[in-house]
């Protein structure tokens, strides 16, 4: 190969790295940036509720566990795809955590430890276990797993609600054989599939303290939003067991004509 091609070659790559690590200072600086930002602004409001929803974070920095009593943290429509191991364990006061539409693959063990954790959201994230150590976490009220392609717990637990999930984590961290009632034959699942209108009615409660009226109305339009959501899927799915119903008792009535035309 022309030494000079070979030289332009690897100065191409030399380029291509240097850019891919450009990139990703970037991304981490933005992320410092804007949690940075939020934290300020937290702590100079003497606010209980650290906000950095949207803001394109990759991954959370240590300048949150300078706030080491917030409640609400709203971290939704982000890029991240992993929380820190210890989060759970600094951030001991948090009442509600918002991980909606983010890449996060897993949660750390840590989130067993806690004791005030009431509500949490992870919608759309592409998590497919959930720790066993979740199954300790029993101040927990409220759980949105909304498509996430969850494996562990399996689908048939997930559509009884919060209690089998915990019940069914803490057997299986314990080596128990989690016990699992059997369904009964043609049972359809119940309209709030997480039992989410009952578990809301404890997360939403309006005679919770709100840190302030905007965070209190914040919550009830996402608990009516969430309601909406559960109550389409479960008329979409009414319906398509409705036109499976139809189709069944169809070919059933067309095998007994064509056994009473032979007779």
């Amino acid at each position: 190969m022309d030494d000079g091609y070979s030289r332009e070659l690897n100065s191409s790559g030399d380029n291509f790295g240097d850019e891919h690590l450009k990139k990703r200072n970037s991304s981490g600086s933005n992320s410092s940036k804007e949690i940075r930002k939020a934290v300020e602004e937290c702590l100079s409001a003497s606010s209980s509720t650290l906000d950095v929803s949207r803001k394109n974070i990759k991954h959370l920095t240590e300048e949150i566990y300078r706030l080491p009593n917030i409640k609400y943290f709203h971290l939704e429509g982000n890029v991240i795809s992993t929380i820190p191991e210890d989060l759970f364990q600094k951030l001991p006061h948090l009442v509600w955590l918002d991980l909606r539409y983010n890449k996060i693959k897993a949660l750390p063990p840590g989130i067993g430890y806690h004791r005030q954790l009431k509500t949490l959201l992870l919608e759309r994230n592409p998590i497919k276990e959930l720790p066993a150590e979740l199954g300790n976490l029993t101040s927990l009220t409220a759980l949105n797993l909304r498509h996430c392609p969850l494996e562990f717990p399996p689908k048939d637990v997930i559509q009884k609600g919060l209690k089998s999930i915990l019940c069914f984590l803490r057997d299986s961290g314990n080596g128990r054989l989690p016990c699992m009632e059997p369904a009964m034959p043609g049972e359809m699942a119940p309209v709030e599939k997480l039992h989410l209108n009952e578990l809301l009615q404890s997360s939403f409660d309006a005679s919770e303290e709100w840190p302030n009226r905007e965070e209190k109305l914040r919550f009830q339009k996402l608990k009516e939003e969430i309601i909406k959501y559960e109550k389409e899927e479960f008329l979409a799915d009414e319906h398509v067991g409705a036109i499976q119903g139809f189709t069944e008792a169809g070919k059933r009535h067309r095998k007994n004509e064509s056994a009473r035309l032979c007779r």
